[in-house]
């Protein structure tokens, strides 16, 4: 589990880190593209912002309900993209589905990789999460 927790994790992250890199380098094509698929522009600074402290807290994990609201904003994150790019049957729909899952992978296994323990997600001493 702790081999799953960090591959997920650090892939998950890593694309993170990237598109915070491409916000802060080339603002204006992302503007664009959050045009296009529907979302204010001003969304693009925001981000930029909120995606690079999400990747941070849930690395850092101090404190512990940091790092799980900057889960349940990648979560929701996601979960917006694959819906955008799905209802204008955009084919990159894919990434952000990957992506969705190596979310929930790093969340459902956090508590298994590293302590202390995050309160709502799956615990490695309850019978359901050591069946992994």
């Amino acid at each position: 589990m702790k081999y799953v927790y960090y591959a997920a994790t650090l892939v998950f992250t890593a694309f993170y880190a990237h598109s915070v890199y491409g916000y802060a380098t080339d603002p204006a094509f992302w503007a664009g593209e959050y045009q296009r698929v529907g979302f204010p522009t001003y969304l693009v600074g925001v981000m930029l912002v909120v995606k690079a402290l999400g990747v941070i807290a849930v690395w850092v994990r101090k404190p512990v309900w940091l790092a799980q609201l900057a889960y349940a904003g990648f979560f929701y994150h996601t979960l917006l993209a694959v819906m955008a790019d799905a209802a204008l049957r955009d084919p990159i729909a894919l990434l952000p589905a990957v992506l969705f899952v190596l979310v929930l992978l790093s969340w459902a296994t956090q508590n298994h990789a590293r302590s202390p323990a995050a309160a709502y997600a799956p615990r490695p001493d309850h019978p359901l999460g050591s069946q992994a």
